[in-house]
């Protein structure tokens, strides 16, 4: 009796302990959304609920998961009492003995490729043997017509066997190497992933009675982003812009991504759902700063240039303290939905995704800014753009079909007109050049000292249409009172007074050349230096 009450305590115990241990439940990805950095995975799982009080286990979890995002929701009539998030090490038995059976897989695949292989160079030498030994090698003297014949047709038939049976081994061959490297790929998989934790979420759940649920988890894991960018093609400056928007999406968080409900999106899942504090935004007057001579000149100072050496005028500077800004690109987050079922796996490696293709009307327009540079450059400028949701990104350029180049894609910088630049046109050809009989042309007057620049800009159209052009050059700014600058001759630009950048848009036919000219001069005490460009 003390014997069978001992027995059934050790039951017990047992039960106890396999209870304890919590239900393994399987669990599948069914949707994943990727935002710029991090993503949020969700994963479904249908499970049996027992009477009572009960652990259900979700294994194999991506170890990057954060704790605090876990969110766990079911179906039915029991109460969830509580989540617990473990990571598990005892995995790496399971990818032990895993690694063990596959690598005992290769090996079998291995001696079935060396005994193909020997027996093609069996037949090989079978081959060569009937090959060198022919019946018409000059030793069919003997030999009647009949018996020449028959040797000849053995000789063909198995030569032709051979054959076959050699097509017949290489194509064995060729199905057991894309065996083997399937499982290959398996087991570098395996041991890129050893000593990798994954991660466990405990559900403990009270129910009155059994009955089946379907499990919703999610949570967000690290080691995932997507960045967008765009094929951006023209065929002429008569043409729409048709603007590919693709992202490439990559993720190395542990698990992999199989045919899910994929979504990209602009949000940020760090940030907190608890409403900001306006804190006070305090302004204050920075000391003068001094320079020693060695030091780099700003563009908000005048150089001044004397027997000493260098010596700095320093302007008082304005300066805030707050709290640290982040700058976004969009008030509100945006998300793209993709049609397809889609695979990432957990290589870290970047998969095309494509969002969406437009098709829109732009105004092309050459550019050159000949101080800068004498290349001219091809834009299309947009000014639909922004219900397309475009984001900052890099672009692929095709032009004429083709490709030119990669750009980028700046959202940030445009306002209700977004403008591409689609690449240099070597056919527009742009000079700048100092008018010599003025470029020492300086002269003392009193207490002051002027110096003038004459500068000529000539625009060449050799292209077999007419082009709408854009030309952007400048006169200098005086920040100083004691300077002066006189603005004698810009070829009627429009002129930005604060900025002093000039402007000319016009219109250039064929094989025609048009003229510009800048000139200013600039005025300042004689006993300073001033840097004339």
């Amino acid at each position: 009796m003390k014997k069978l009450l001992l027995v059934t305590c050790l039951l017990i115990s047992i039960q106890t302990l396999r209870a304890d241990d919590g239900q393994k439940v399987p669990t599948k990805v069914e949707k994943v959304t990727v935002f710029l950095s991090g993503a949020q995975v969700t994963r479904t799982a249908i499970a049996s609920v027992v009477p009572g009080t009960s652990t259900l286990s979700f294994e194999n979890l991506s170890p990057e998961l954060d704790p605090a995002s876990i969110q766990v929701r079911a179906t039915g009539d029991f109460t969830i009492l509580s989540v617990k998030h473990e990571l598990n090490y005892l995995g790496e038995q399971l990818k032990t003995k895993k690694l063990e059976e596959l690598q005992a897989m290769q090996q079998t695949l291995r001696d079935k490729i060396s005994l193909q292989t020997a027996l093609l160079n069996i037949n090989q030498e079978e081959a060569n043997m009937l090959t060198k030994n022919q019946v018409s090698n000059g030793q069919t003297a003997g030999l009647d017509i009949i018996k020449l014949r028959a040797a000849l047709d053995f000789q063909t038939a198995r030569l032709t066997e051979i054959k076959k049976k050699e097509l017949a081994i290489n194509a064995e061959i060729a199905q057991l190497n894309v065996q083997l490297r399937k499982y290959d790929s398996q087991v570098n998989q395996l041991i890129n992933t050893r000593g990798i934790a994954s991660s466990n979420i405990l559900v403990n759940v009270s129910s009155g009675a059994a009955l089946q649920s379907t499990f919703t988890i999610t949570y967000v894991v690290g080691q995932a982003s997507w960045q967008p960018t765009y094929d951006i093609r023209a065929k002429n400056v008569s043409s729409p812009v048709v603007i590919a928007y693709k992202a490439n999406v990559s993720q190395q968080c542990g698990e992999d991504w199989k045919d899910v409900k994929l979504t990209l999106s602009t949000g940020d899942p760090s940030v907190s759902g608890q409403k900001p504090d306006l804190r006070p935004y305090y302004l204050n007057i920075q000391p003068p700063v001094q320079y020693d001579t060695n030091d780099d000149k700003s563009l908000n100072e005048v150089v001044v240039t004397g027997a000493l050496g260098v010596k700095r005028v320093a302007k008082p500077m304005y300066y805030s303290t707050s709290v640290a800004v982040n700058t976004t690109e969009n008030q509100t987050s945006m998300e793209f939905n993709i049609q397809n079922p889609f695979s990432i796996p957990n290589d870290g490696k970047q998969y095309a995704v494509e969002i969406d293709q437009v098709t829109t009307n732009a105004t092309y327009q050459y550019y050159a800014a000949p101080k800068l540079s004498t290349d001219v450059f091809l834009t299309a400028r947009i000014t639909d753009w922004t219900k397309y949701n475009f984001l900052s990104g890099e672009a692929n350029l095709f032009f004429e079909g083709t490709f030119i180049g990669k750009s980028r894609l700046d959202t940030r910088a445009a306002n209700d007109t977004l403008s591409l630049s689609l690449g240099v046109d070597k056919n527009i050809v742009v000079k700048r050049l100092m008018q010599t009989q003025l470029a020492d042309k300086q002269g003392i007057f009193g207490s002051s000292k002027k110096e003038t620049r004459d500068w000529s800009i000539s625009i060449k159209n050799r292209k077999t249409q007419a082009i709408n052009l854009l030309i952007e050059d400048q006169v200098p700014v005086s920040q100083n009172a004691a300077i002066e600058v006189d603005t004698q001759d810009i070829s009627g630009a429009e002129m930005d007074k604060a900025t002093g950048k000039l402007s000319w848009t016009f219109t250039l036919e064929p094989q025609a050349v048009k003229q510009l000219r800048v000139k200013y001069t600039v005025k300042y005490p004689k006993n300073q230096s001033v840097l004339v460009q």
